[in-house]
């Protein structure tokens, strides 16, 4: 069977040496909770959207504006050119190492900068845990000894599984600087108090604070209206690699 085609579409061109963030649904919607409030707070504009047959027949509806539900959000935060790749719907396992690849060779045409990918990392113990600890990963020793400069621990053991590991994986081979910056989480309730953790970190990496003061103000609001949104992702999850995430690797069994 042949690949589904997948289309990025722009309304505006993405300038070289640009940060494009990606976030994606998965475990405690950190990546979109994520990506939300920062479109919000630097007043980044729709410059485009992602669409395949691969995604579910939908389009929203917000304020009376229709949007694709995967969008493309961009503008400028002092001198740097901000990114966002935003997703309202989960990624089909099945269509996952295409996304993957599609985001990489886009970051590779304009020239970005770096791929960061926001997402969270699932604990058993979140409900004790008041200020969630983010952690950092990618293949390349560069940027996790970088990432130990900025006061932020590399993941050091276990799996990252899902979309957030095929693009990892691509953007180490296409030689695109590449990483994520995971929260720990519930897995599978809406957590921005996570997204609000990453935020912070995120703020180290690309030289400009995220204010979260409205996020963790909005928690629970948040947490409701998402509820829809997790129980889909976590279907959608079975068979993507998540569940690796909960093994010990055998090399260190």
């Amino acid at each position: 069977m042949g690949e589904t085609r997948w289309e990025i579409n722009l309304k505006k061109e993405i300038p070289e040496n640009s940060f494009i963030i990606v976030g994606l649904p998965d475990v405690g919607l950190v990546g979109p909770i994520s990506t939300s409030h920062l479109v919000r707070v630097f007043e980044l504009e729709e410059i485009g959207y992602v669409d395949s047959p691969a995604l579910p027949p939908v389009i929203l509806f917000h304020k009376g504006k229709p949007h694709f539900p995967v969008r493309i959000y961009g503008g400028y935060k002092g001198n740097d050119y901000i990114v966002v790749l935003h997703a309202d719907v989960a990624v089909p396992p099945a269509h996952i190492h295409e996304l993957a690849s599609i985001i990489v060779e886009k970051a590779l045409d304009v020239k970005a900068r770096e791929i960061i990918l926001l997402g969270g990392i699932a604990v058993p113990n979140r409900m004790k845990i008041e200020k969630p600890k983010t952690y950092v990963a990618s293949i390349s020793r560069e940027v996790m000894e970088a990432a130990r400069a900025r006061g932020v621990e590399p993941l050091s053991d276990g799996f990252v599984g899902g979309i957030y590991a095929q693009i990892l994986k691509e953007g180490f081979k296409r030689g695109v600087k590449t990483y994520a910056l995971l929260s720990e989480c519930f897995f599978n309730y809406p957590d921005p108090g996570a997204a609000a953790a990453t935020l912070e970190v995120l703020g180290r990496f690309i030289g400009h604070e995220v204010d979260v003061t409205k996020l963790l103000e909005q928690e629970e609001e948040i947490r409701i209206k998402l509820r829809e949104l997790m129980k889909r992702t976590m279907e959608a999850m079975k068979g993507s690699g998540k569940e690796y995430e909960f093994t010990v690797p055998a090399l260190y069994a």
